[in-house]
């Protein structure tokens, strides 16, 4: 590893929003109100096999999310890093299926909170097939980029 790489993981290790947003404190389970967010693949999301790109679902993720937070009243910026993120897949989904992403926040922790994400493919009658689930975790930042409390608006409106 390059010297100048190394001085800079030692100054700021890639791992602290985590151990100081997500590991440290207390947590508390959400009982799990969901939000839906709907979709059409579009053809650009698709790869050459005519599925949609695995990375894709990481973008109907923050899709849901965005909603979510759009219908919580909350803001989402930059001060909302992502630090940890998963997908499980079950099923692909191909160009114009229609979409469902279903968002809860699961989990609440003293400076950041878990988001759980489903895509589920509807089929012409409206029956949803689970194609992908996985959660995306998130702290909150302050100006200097160090994580902060969660700020009480966040607690109120997930508990809602």
């Amino acid at each position: 590893m390059p010297s100048a790489l190394k001085q800079r993981s030692r100054e700021r290790p890639t791992h602290e929003l985590v151990d100081l947003g997500l590991r440290t404190g207390y947590a508390s389970l959400m009982p799990g109100r969901r939000f839906i967010t709907r979709t059409r693949v579009r053809y650009a999301e698709t790869d050459a096999t005519g599925i949609v790109y695995y990375a894709n679902y990481f973008i109907y993720f923050e899709l849901g999310r965005i909603e979510m937070f759009r219908q919580l009243s909350l803001p989402y910026d930059r001060h909302l890093p992502i630090v940890e993120t998963t997908c499980r897949y079950h099923a692909p989904a191909c160009f114009d299926d229609e979409l469902e992403i279903q968002s809860t926040v699961e989990e609440l922790r003293r400076c950041g909170f878990r988001i759980g994400s489903r895509v589920f493919r509807l089929s012409p009658e409206g029956e949803p097939l689970l194609l992908v689930e996985g959660h995306t975790s998130m702290v909150v930042v302050g100006q200097d980029d160090r994580p902060i409390e969660l700020p009480e608006a966040f607690r109120i409106a997930f508990d809602g």
